[in-house]
């Protein structure tokens, strides 16, 4: 029987907002001592759930808990910039649903594709490289826009981003869909990740027939 309750999917996403928290830690940590923190880490993990479940919500969610998480630890790792929720947020709402449609996008074109791994990672891949674009685009937009009182500092964040950003697109360029389709695989999700929704449409058409 598939657990679709409320209780279930608040934990899932509970899991998700932790799992992108710790991920959003790691790489302060590691980069502690730079102007900007690299984001290899959180990108990784962020752009894997957002196709994991093939959920519209997903997507949503997995970079509004990214954008969530880069406003909390700015705190204790005196991010000036990122404590502007403008900065570190509100880019981050769109990025996931972005993704997620180019991702939807990317199968409808390949429908006719029968090999299912090559149509999922193709389609995993172009749709990280968008959102990935997206993410560096809004965030440096909302930087240069809301960023302005702090002075050099925002020129200075600007640059230190380009400047990761090769690492961190080609670990989740590579990454992201290896992870995704491993995951899906241990978690019995199916190489589409459609598992579980059709295992609920089962259910529900044999519940329908018991009552009948």
């Amino acid at each position: 029987m598939v657990n679709n309750s409320r209780a279930f999917q608040v934990a899932r996403y509970a899991v998700m907002l932790a799992t992108i928290l710790v991920a959003v830690l790691m790489d302060k940590t590691i980069t502690l001592g730079w102007p900007i923190a690299g984001a290899t880490v959180e990108l990784l993990v962020t752009m894997t759930f957002c196709f994991l479940f093939n959920s519209w919500l997903d997507g949503f969610l997995s970079t509004a808990f990214m954008g969530l998480s880069s406003f909390i630890w700015s705190f204790p790792f005196a991010n000036v910039a990122s404590q502007n929720p403008v900065i570190s947020i509100v880019p981050r709402l769109f990025v996931g649903i972005i993704a997620y449609t180019v991702y939807w996008l990317m199968l409808l074109i390949l429908g006719k594709v029968k090999n299912q791994t090559v149509k999922q990672t193709a389609s995993i891949v172009v749709a990280t490289f968008v959102g990935l674009i997206a993410n560096t685009i809004l965030y440096l937009s909302a930087l240069s826009l809301f960023g302005d009182n702090y002075g050099s500092l925002t020129a200075l964040l600007q640059g230190v981003a380009i400047a990761n950003i090769l690492p961190e697109y080609l670990v989740s360029l590579f990454g992201v869909s290896a992870v995704v389709l491993g995951v899906r695989h241990g978690l019995k999700l199916g190489l589409d990740g459609n598992n579980w929704k059709r295992a609920q449409k089962e259910e529900i058409i044999e519940k329908t027939e018991e009552k009948l």
